[in-house]
């Protein structure tokens, strides 16, 4: 099999319709195939892509949606509206229609964690004849957290694959750390190798504690240190070095700033290197 420095697995050859295949075939140190080149099979092109690719959504293969896929993630203490906002934006974004029909949204799984936890601990107090535990009873460890980090980056990447060119996330691995550290006073190395082995974020959303009320749901027990969470995800994401911006006012207005954050994230564009000469 051929190889060769830039790519991890072996090439044998490279299928284009394209001029730059041989440069490319070239680099790979395999053989340069070219295909259907007037398009007349497949009426595609990788230079269409590049110039358009929201334009071009349904051309893309879901590998390539997930890359090419805007992930904002909206964070923040308990109880400040992240899951409200993450929604909202998700479905202001499909009723645009087109490629934004299909923007998908992924929820928060350490919240589905919590209510398996208390499951299974009322439960087990019901056997024993016990008062029936909350969630201040809940016991916390770093296999949990190393769990929520896993299993969110995994929602995160199927519903990129399958999604639109902007991908809305109710939290992620970055935060998973604030929390981890919240819960058990520390954030473990296996937590921060997931959170430094997601894809770039095209932008963070940080829902501020002031002016919203502290809605009790049974699941939640931090009221008291909303204001410490918020700062210290100030700090995490200024020294992550991302795009993030915090969001403040009612709901009409959060989800205002939001969208205005996310279409100057689309008139961006995507910065793609031109073709192989």
């Amino acid at each position: 099999m051929a190889g060769g420095p830039h790519a991890d697995v072996p090439v044998d050859a490279v299928f284009t319709s394209e001029p730059y295949g041989a440069e490319l075939a070239r680099r790979f140190g395999a053989a340069n195939v070219r295909l259907d080149v007037a398009r007349e099979t497949f009426a595609v092109s990788a230079t269409a892509v590049r110039s358009d690719p929201v334009g071009r959504w349904d051309a893309l293969e879901p590998p390539v949606r997930a890359w090419f896929a805007r992930r904002v993630v909206v964070l923040g203490a308990e109880s400040t509206g992240t899951t409200t906002l993450s929604r909202d934006l998700a479905e202001a974004l499909r009723e645009r229609g087109g490629p934004h029909a299909l923007t998908r949204w992924v929820p928060e799984y350490g919240r589905e964690l919590t209510v398996a936890k208390l499951a299974v601990a009322r439960a087990l107090a019901a056997r024993r004849g016990l008062p029936e535990p909350t969630v201040f009873d809940l016991d916390w460890s770093d296999a949990d957290f190393e769990s929520v980090a896993s299993r969110q980056s995994a929602e995160e990447e199927r519903a990129a694959r399958a999604g639109g060119p902007v991908l809305v996330c109710d939290t992620d691995a970055l935060a998973t750390t604030v929390w981890q550290e919240r819960y058990v006073g520390r954030t473990t190395e296996a937590v921060h190798v997931l959170s430094d082995a997601m894809p770039p974020r095209a932008l963070y959303l940080l829902t501020d504690h002031e002016g919203v009320p502290f809605h009790d749901d049974g699941l939640r027990d931090g009221e008291a240190v909303r204001p410490w969470m918020t700062e210290r995800f100030r700090k995490v994401l200024a020294r992550r070095g991302v795009p993030w911006q915090e969001v403040r006012g009612d709901r009409s207005t959060r989800l205002r700033l939001a969208l205005e954050a996310v279409d100057r994230l689309l008139e961006e564009g995507w910065r793609l290197a031109a073709p192989l000469g």
